[in-house]
């Protein structure tokens, strides 16, 4: 639920001005904390084979956000979206890390400055049922050997196109660039986001693509460019939506060019206030090499929903790693994250509140 707030000008730290030709202001957020019980098989260095941890934070958030008649059709938008409640340490803003932005939009849709998820995020998420939580999909999808190609992004120094609706075809295109000098004789570091997406009763399908050019992407080590492509679609049947997504990434070196692919499928079902949710993801072995670097993920999960806003879950989710492979589970496969070659689970108890 958004809550406006015609005051808020009068009780805020900002001047009152800044407000004034604006007719509301909506605040929006998140507040999602679990405990956990996780197993990552043998520990990476610094880490516990398993453990309980209480107090998770899955994605808390805040957020403001308001527009601005301009006439014409045309009006000012802007948000400012920050994490809450983050418990561990970290080098990353937390205020308007998220989805921040100024724009215009009119008839011919949006155009967005700032910081926003990629078109190739904005893609598929509506078919992860786990999302903000340890059974999430990226520890497969958007992830390559868990995290060396990082895609399904939230980007600072994007600038975004999205498109109006044309009888259910939406689409959205951006621009990246990195802010951060480049070294002699480097590529340009900037990358390109797209995608379509077609929503009509209960089916969805999507299409996106992604490249990245030098270092922009969240790769590890340098390289020429690496993209991505990825192709989704959903159902509903009643009260029972099926999800599908099939991925293929390629990352290009100065010494080679490795590719891998990857699908994922979702159920999730709802009877009354209790929705029953399973996934299964497979990231298959590159063609590196080394190879044997693939992993396969499966979660099951339940929520209760206790009102329209408030809800109770459990979410099981189990990764085994190939060989060579590094992926991990729970916040885009950053939050455990096992020994190369080791397999990790988790089972998560807890409360979401959205406002």
């Amino acid at each position: 639920m958004k809550k406006s707030l015609i005051a808020l000008a009068a009780a805020s730290a900002f001047a009152a001005p800044a407000f004034a030709a604006t007719s509301n202001v909506d605040v929006f957020g998140v507040l999602s904390f679990s405990v956990d019980y996780v197993d990552v098989g043998a520990a990476a260095a610094g880490k516990d084979e398993s453990d309980l941890v209480t107090g998770v934070n899955h994605t808390g958030r805040i957020g403001f956000k308001g527009s601005e008649d301009l006439g014409g059709g045309l009006k000012a938008t802007w948000q400012i979206d920050s994490e809450v409640g983050k418990l561990a340490a970290t080098t990353d803003p937390v205020f308007a890390n998220r989805n921040t932005f100024v724009g215009l939009a009119g008839g011919f849709g949006e155009v967005r400055l700032g910081r926003h998820d990629t078109p190739y995020k904005l893609a598929t998420g509506s078919l992860d049922p786990m999302g903000d939580s340890v059974g999430d999909y990226n520890a497969i999808i958007g992830s390559y050997d868990g995290g060396a190609g990082k895609f399904d992004a939230r980007a600072a120094g994007t600038i975004a196109y999205l498109s109006p609706n044309f009888n259910g075809l939406t689409a959205a295109v951006a621009y990246i660039s990195v802010q951060n000098a480049e070294a002699a004789g480097e590529d340009n570091k900037d990358a390109w986001s797209a995608a379509a997406m077609y929503e009509n009763g209960p089916l969805f399908a999507s299409l996106a693509y992604e490249v990245y050019n030098g270092e922009a992407g969240a790769a590890s080590t340098p390289t020429k460019s690496h993209d991505a492509w990825k192709v989704g679609a959903g159902y509903k049947f009643g009260d029972t939506k099926l999800g599908v997504i099939y991925e293929a990434m390629e990352n290009d070196t100065a010494a080679s060019t490795t590719s891998r692919d990857a699908w994922y499928v979702s159920l999730a079902h709802t009877m009354g206030p209790i929705v029953l949710k399973a996934a299964y993801g497979k990231a298959n072995d590159s063609d590196h090499a080394t190879d044997k670097d693939g992993a396969d993920m499966w979660a099951v999960g339940m929520d209760y929903n206790l009102s329209k806003r408030t809800a109770l879950y459990a979410v099981y989710a189990n990764l085994e790693n190939d060989t060579n492979a590094k992926y991990g589970i729970g916040d885009g496969g950053k939050l455990y994250t096992p020994a190369d070659g080791k397999d990790a689970s988790a089972f998560s108890v807890g409360i979401k509140h959205s406002f």
